[in-house]
């Protein structure tokens, strides 16, 4: 099996790190996990830097991970979360959705508000639609199963199953998990990116939604007409 630049079999760490059951506080609240969650412990590999030595106990790797991760779940950031009705997994899904999204760090919280507007107008808004998602479900869980599971790819997938996945697609920061916490109000219920930029442009009625999807592909259009431009001159 491959290794972690020597400090642990990879599988092995994927095994304990997914098993659980060291003794912390906040292992506590992961209690009725969804049966349709690919890996129990996805999202909560906090990002960070860490210290290993080499051929080091996968167990005792796991406990780094384990602790650096209760101690950034702050009283504070647990007494929000339970305001807002939300689990600590639902949190952390949540969260590591934000992630994926937001462009930068500075439109976390705007991106979380859209998330929000949808998952509270379940009516007019029953699927979330993220792609980051759809992208997990079809390139990380399909290829990975041990015994395909359609249900488990469906529910993961935003674009068919409603609602939160059952689990977090990445290890969401901080950034994005207060992010979520913060609950911004604002009346958006779409948003795109221009992926070059980082600008992120937000979006009441899908109306308006299609307006900024095509401005932002004249925008890829213009970039790229001006680079073929730079281009021409430098081989005159």
């Amino acid at each position: 099996s491959s290794d972690l630049n020597g400090v642990c079999a990879a599988d092995e760490f994927i095994f304990y790190f997914n098993a659980g059951g060291l003794g912390f506080d906040f292992e506590k609240q992961l209690s009725g996990l969804s049966d349709l969650k690919f890996y129990r412990m996805e999202g909560y590999l906090f990002p960070d830097t860490y210290y290993f030595y080499k051929d080091m106990d996968p167990e005792q790797v796991c406990q780094k991970i384990y602790l650096n991760f209760q101690n950034k779940m702050t009283e504070q950031r647990y007494a929000k979360m339970k305001q807002l009705g939300l689990t600590l997994d639902q949190l952390i899904t949540f969260s590591s959705i934000v992630q994926k999204e937001a462009p930068n760090t500075e439109s976390m919280t705007m991106v979380a508000s859209v998330f929000w507007n949808r998952l509270n107008n379940p009516d007019s808004f029953p699927l979330l639609q993220s792609d980051p998602t759809k992208i997990y479900a079809e390139n990380v869980i399909q290829p990975n199963m041990e015994v395909f599971d359609q249900a488990m790819i469906d529910a993961y997938n935003t674009y068919v199953g409603a609602g939160l996945p059952p689990g977090a697609i990445c290890n969401p920061g901080v950034e994005a998990i207060d992010a979520v916490l913060a609950n911004f109000q604002s009346d958006y219920f779409y948003f795109n990116a221009n992926v070059n930029t980082g600008q992120t442009y937000f979006s009441k009625t899908l109306e308006e939604h299609n307006a900024n999807l095509e401005m932002v592909q004249q925008q890829y259009a213009e970039e790229s007409a001006t680079a073929n431009e730079g281009e021409t001159n430098d081989n005159q």
